[in-house]
């Protein structure tokens, strides 16, 4: 059996070794109980000439352990991106109409405190839908970071609570600004229809979907561009963005929103999704398709 001080040597070493070989993704710490235990089997081994235990032979290499980073989030700065954030395992969080509100106050300050436009917004109970056109230079990482952290903040505070609020990273979607940056607006105003909460999107309280269908006044939204180059007479305009709320003949224009990363021509979508995970453009609902001829 080798002696006390070469059993302390020997985990020193392995000790310094996965340092050595530690990563910034994970790191797995080794008890040094067991460290010493595998080094006194290690030996043993050796010494009555049989095959070291396999687990103990490991641990003279270090094993490189990395944990597979997400994908990362495309961004456009200066773009429209479409932005889904979830309650952590779906509860429904935002309950009350003093939940709601104090959402909207939250996103009334993202649109202040950042250099981010807020042109649409739809609140569930359980999920938030934004189309922000994002800052010229920078992604919408930080004033989205701030959205969700504040709102969490607020809720616990309120609640007087612990734990995740916020189900993992919010999902983001860019969006051409053109016929598919109508779309986008579309599938915000018609999410209250399809939960089966309203049958005129226009009349569900919390989103913007009155001023762009009615020109009721809504502080928190600036019209998108491309719902400004419908018509110069705001009345137009209206009528006929009522027109595109209609349902589309396509089941699957709308669900194909929750898995695309980037929204728009083939170009713009191979532009800004990965090699692997590129996918059709979405099918634009015929209302829109008939304004981009």
């Amino acid at each position: 059996m080798p002696s006390v001080r070469r059993i302390e040597d020997e985990a020193a070493r392995l000790t310094m070794a996965e340092e050595r070989y530690r990563t910034p993704f994970r790191s797995e710490s080794l008890d040094s109980c067991d460290v010493a235990f595998q080094v006194v089997a290690l030996h043993t081994a050796r010494e009555v000439g049989v095959t070291p235990y396999a687990v103990a032979q490991g641990l003279l290499r270090p094993v490189l352990r990395v944990a597979m980073p997400r994908v990362l989030r495309v961004s456009a700065p200066g773009g429209t991106g479409h932005v889904v954030a979830r309650c952590n395992k779906g509860e429904f969080y935002f309950t009350t109409p003093e939940d709601r509100e104090g959402l909207r106050a939250h996103v009334r300050d993202l649109d202040r405190t950042y250099d981010v436009i807020l042109s649409a917004y739809t609140l569930m109970s359980n999920h938030v839908h934004l189309l922000l056109q994002a800052p010229t230079r920078d992604a919408l990482g930080r004033p989205l970071h701030w959205f969700l952290t504040e709102t969490a903040r607020a809720f616990h505070r309120a609640r007087g609570r612990r734990g995740h609020f916020w189900e993992r990273c919010y999902r983001a979607v860019v969006v051409e600004d053109a016929v598919d940056a109508l779309a986008a607006l579309r599938y915000l105003d018609r999410n209250p229809i399809r939960a089966g909460l309203v049958e005129d999107p226009s009349a569900y309280p919390w989103s913007s979907c009155a001023a762009y269908a009615l020109g009721t006044p809504n502080s928190l939204t600036t019209f998108h561009p491309s719902d400004l180059g419908l018509s110069p007479y705001p009345a137009v305009r209206q009528r006929h963005y009522r027109a595109l709320l209609a349902p589309s003949p396509d089941p699957t224009a709308d669900a194909r929103w929750s898995t695309q990363r980037a929204v728009g021509t083939g170009a713009f979508v191979a532009r800004y999704t990965p090699r692997r995970g590129r996918r059709r453009s979405v099918t634009v609902p015929p209302q829109m398709q008939a304004l981009g001829k």
